[in-house]
């Protein structure tokens, strides 16, 4: 006979086995979204962690000094210097999710290998909360310049305009800029924006078309050493619908691999990057299409925060049952502006 947990060890046992469970197997149907391509790319596969701190801080040199000219023999220099580094300030926000169970349940009452299916279920079903939350932030915005709870999304930092080029400006609603900085003061804070009619690549309202000038136009390469504040190593992303996937698909088909299709896999790729079907954003009317640098568009994690596992013994208004908690400390940060750029259908 199996020994029976005592509901003190009962905390302790499915914090044990919350990474080991390989039994009780099912399938779930959780989610309308067929993969969580945000969550997965930007929070889990490239995420970074940061060690302290009330808050991520992003700094930006805005101008140069403007003191190189031509000069002759024995000039005089008039010699000036002027403050032009601003700093931006990404907060922390916070996201919990949870699961609970009773110490008279059935299922819990004969060893923890019978814990094993109602902690399996329970967990998944957290866990897939907390990532379906996750990836809407991912791509989302916050509803209003006072909302301190929510992550700094895609829509917040890569903003979208109808005129094609660097006029991606203050989200809307968001006047002192993102992060605090204000691409109405910075001209030069802006990321790259265009509106498309079609997937064409012979004129300047084709999807294709402005995808190349993008690729041109956000690739900077620094005229004297700088520190920076990105990474290194990663790689871009072109991400949309399904149905502007499937049109670029043609495209490379119909241009005899002008874009680049790679018939290996059958996925289309733009300069090397495979352009990936985002399940979000087939609910967007406007068929956005992002292209990010990964080496400045992240999630910063606050240390040992991803994802992390929180026990709590008892329930105070609920004296039979427990929780295990999963929480986050995070935000998603975008320390280079004018390497991204975004797209939509007009």
């Amino acid at each position: 006979m199996g020994s029976v947990l005592t509901p003190e060890q009962m905390p302790d046992a499915v914090i044990a086995t919350l990474n080991k469970l390989n039994k009780g197997k099912w399938i779930g149907e959780m989610t309308d979204l067929q993969e969580h391509v945000g969550f997965n790319q930007i929070c889990k596969k490239k995420k970074e962690k940061q060690k302290s701190g009330r808050g991520i801080t992003l700094r930006y040199v805005m101008d140069q000094n403007h003191s190189a000219q031509h000069v002759g023999l024995f000039n005089t220099i008039d010699y000036a210097r002027d403050d032009t580094m601003v700093e931006g300030t990404v907060p922390w926000t916070y996201t919990d999710g949870h699961m609970i169970y009773d110490e008279r349940e059935p299922a819990m009452n004969a060893g923890p290998e019978e814990i094993v299916d109602l902690v399996s279920m329970e967990r998944s079903r957290m866990l897939t909360s907390m990532v379906e939350l996750s990836e809407s932030d991912v791509w989302g915005i916050p509803s209003s310049e006072s909302d301190n709870d929510t992550p700094f999304g895609a829509e917040y930092w890569i903003t979208k305009a109808a005129t094609l080029g660097f006029n991606g400006v203050n989200p809307t609603g968001f006047s002192s800029g993102r992060a605090g900085i204000s691409s109405t003061t910075y001209a030069r804070h802006k990321n790259f924006t265009g509106a498309y009619t079609d997937v064409s690549d012979t004129t300047d309202t084709g999807l294709v078309y402005q995808m190349e000038m993008a690729a041109d136009k956000t690739r900077w390469v620094a005229p004297s050493p700088e520190p920076g504040m990105g990474r290194k190593g990663y790689s871009r992303g072109v991400f949309c619908n399904w149905e502007t996937k499937y049109a670029l698909k043609n495209v490379a088909k119909d241009n005899n691999d002008s874009l680049g299709f790679d018939l290996s896999t059958q996925e289309p790729v733009f300069r090397g990057a495979k352009i990936q079907y985002v399940p979000y954003f087939d609910s967007k009317a406007d068929k956005p299409l992002y292209m990010i640098d990964f080496n400045h568009f992240y999630a910063t994690f606050l240390r040992d925060w991803f994802m992390k596992n929180i026990k709590v013994n008892r329930l105070p208004n609920q004296p039979h049952c427990f929780a295990v908690i999963c929480s986050m400390v995070w935000n998603i940060c975008c320390d280079d502006l004018r390497r991204q750029a975004v797209f939509y259908e007009a």
